[in-house]
């Protein structure tokens, strides 16, 4: 019980700024997708987790003063919690730009808040990653029955494994994510984050 009111008591400094942080949010989301490694299953997890938290705790808002430690929080979230490997607190409090000690705070709180529930149906990510591409300009998702049209292709895989169509098609799935991200980031013009030597 010490432990939550505890919590409660530094809620109120941590979760929000003084001031605005002096990064846009794309930027600082490039940022920890470049320096963080977040994979596209992690980005949807995020996304996720507003909408759960927005259903468990309805007056729950993102403002210029929480979105930065909501990302950061919800990207070492996302990572330790559906990737085998992720790095440490200390550096995603570096990529953050938080103290290691308030990240461990915000991340405790955050699973608190969300019930340790922290990994969404493979189904509810897809799900998320259509209603992305639909409300996007410009992207489509590739039907499935047209990926594989030509023959040569089709003998190829009768005889790969279930294990190297799945490798296969999270190769592909990379690819296009990968693209994607390029595309994001090239439409940013003239940044002033460029990247930092470790």
């Amino acid at each position: 019980m010490s432990r939550v009111s505890g919590l409660e008591e530094h809620r109120k400094i941590l979760i929000s700024c003084r001031t605005s942080p002096g990064i846009s949010v794309l930027d600082y989301l490039n940022r920890l997708a470049k320096h963080a490694t977040l994979t596209p299953p992690l980005l949807l997890s995020m996304v996720y987790y507003i909408d759960r938290l927005c259903l468990l705790y309805p007056a729950f808002t993102i403002t210029t003063l929480t979105v930065h430690r909501f990302l950061i929080t919800a990207a070492t979230v996302a990572a330790k919690g559906l990737s085998d490997s992720f790095w440490n607190n200390a550096t995603y409090a570096r990529v953050g730009g938080i103290k290691i000690a308030e990240l461990g705070l915000l991340e405790l709180d955050f699973l608190y808040r969300l019930d340790w529930k922290i990994v969404p149906n493979p189904e509810t990510l897809v799900d998320y990653y259509r209603g992305l591409v639909d409300r996007a300009p410009g992207y489509v998702i590739e039907d499935e029955g047209t990926s594989s049209s030509s023959g040569d292709e089709d003998e190829d895989e009768d005889g790969e494994s279930p294990e190297e169509v799945a490798n296969l098609a999270t190769e592909n799935t990379d690819i296009q994510w990968k693209k994607w991200m390029d595309d994001v980031s090239t439409q940013k013009t003239g940044s002033s984050h460029e990247k930092k030597s470790a």
